[in-house]
């Protein structure tokens, strides 16, 4: 081996693969641990590449040397190839590291489960902090929101509710607190299944114009699930709330009698007779 072609390596070797070796241990390290923003992962790639390039014009400048004094091609064409790798798994690397400061932080799993379930319904206090109102599907989590919008404005004073229904026992959860905040409730659309057991909690209980209660008996979406759970126990259990709210036992013995495929719409009179609306 000549001296020109040990010192043409061992330049190489120097200035060229041990660095260019750490700045893709750096990207890679970086591509794995940190999350980084996408302005300062521009920046970072353009410093690479100004690097690769004073790299490469470093070893020209050595190679030509090198031919200059030895005449000889192969090192200068290994060098010209290595160059080549290096630049090749730097783009590869800079495109990782954008990709990855590009993408969107994907919420944890619960996280996720609480925002798909909150989609499911609206919930809102208005400008003057006096008036609460729920539209949509009762589901996991509504009491615990409930709860907090109750500390966040202490002065709600009524609960505007519309819905299909939804979970028992979220609705006996959230009638509960609203009993214990004393909360008048108001039915603004049509008020269903167990939304009439939160509107039922309710001090004073109005209907809206537009405003309708529907009730009929309770059923399991999946009973192979929940073989514990009697579905004549459960009943019972909100029939006796009813009872205390003041609704009359005959109106609880309609309720239950209908159908749960069914959903019996009562009149305003016949809210008022049973003892449902209360002013």
């Amino acid at each position: 081996m000549t001296r020109g072609t040990a010192s043409l390596r061992r330049g190489l070797v120097l200035r060229v693969l041990m660095p260019r070796a750490a700045v893709l241990l750096g990207w890679l390290a970086l591509a794995h641990w940190i999350r980084l923003p996408v302005p300062l992962v521009i920046v970072l790639i353009a410093a690479d590449g100004v690097f690769l390039l004073w790299q490469a014009r470093t070893f020209l400048h050595s190679a030509d040397a090198h031919i200059q004094s030895t005449g000889a091609m192969a090192p200068v064409w290994g060098g010209y190839l290595l160059l080549l790798f290096a630049g090749l798994g730097g783009l590869a690397l800079w495109w990782d590291a954008f990709l990855i400061a590009r993408a969107e932080e994907q919420p944890a799993y619960a996280e996720q489960q609480r925002q798909e379930r909150e989609a499911l319904y609206s919930l809102s206090v208005s400008g003057d902090g006096r008036v609460l109102t729920f539209d949509g599907e009762i589901t996991f989590g509504l009491t615990q929101r409930l709860r907090q919008l109750a500390a966040d404005h202490p002065g709600i004073v009524q609960a505007e509710l519309s819905g299909p229904g939804g979970l028992i026992a979220e609705a006996r959860g959230a009638a509960q607190l609203i009993r214990r905040q004393g909360w008048d409730t108001r039915a603004n659309g049509l008020c269903a299944s167990a939304c009439t057991l939160m509107f039922a909690a309710g001090q004073k209980r109005t209907l809206a114009p537009e405003g309708q209660l529907g009730f009929h008996s309770y059923t399991l979406l999946f009973t192979s699930a929940l073989p514990q759970v009697d579905l004549k126990t459960e009943q019972e259990k909100d029939r006796a709330f009813l009872l205390e709210q003041g609704v009359e036992a005959e109106f609880t013995d309609r309720i239950f009698a209908v159908a749960h495929t069914g959903l019996w719409l009562p009149s305003r009179a016949e809210l008022q007779d049973g003892g449902v609306l209360r002013k």
